[in-house]
């Protein structure tokens, strides 16, 4: 299994007009599940960072884009639950993309709570821990 870099995913998921042949080919084996490739967690954030603050594309619209990238038969990605629990959690509340994931980290039944003084969280969820 091949590791992914965020510039492929992005030129397939933009469709810049400057991409490749081969990506679109690449995402081609992968949704036929002839190849799998991994998508590392730091790869993900900054497809979805880049997304959001250079391409201007609004928060619905990336949850969308990457929750059909992680049901492509070939994408592997770690902590998939705990990721599309994290797009429905940012798309619903707007807020941060990291609170999400840590609200859905502790919601994924693993009974953890958060430290943090961001009480932005608390209109997410009850887990967090108060100084």
């Amino acid at each position: 299994m091949h590791l992914i870099d965020t510039n492929i995913i992005l030129r397939f998921l933009t469709d810049d007009q400057e991409t490749p042949l081969e990506v679109f080919d690449l995402f081609d084996r992968i949704e036929k599940n002839e190849e799998t490739i991994e998508c590392t967690l730091l790869v993900f954030f900054q497809v979805i960072f880049v997304l959001k603050s250079f391409y201007k594309i609004e928060v619905r619209e990336i949850s969308q884009l990457m929750e059909s990238l992680i049901s492509i038969p070939g994408f592997f990605i770690r902590e998939k639950r705990v990721l599309l629990n994290m797009l429905d959690i940012w798309k619903n509340q707007q807020g941060d993309i990291v609170d999400a994931y840590l609200v859905a980290l502790s919601e994924s039944g693993r009974n953890r709570k958060i430290y943090s003084l961001d009480k932005g969280i608390d209109k997410i969820t009850e887990n967090r821990i108060r100084f």
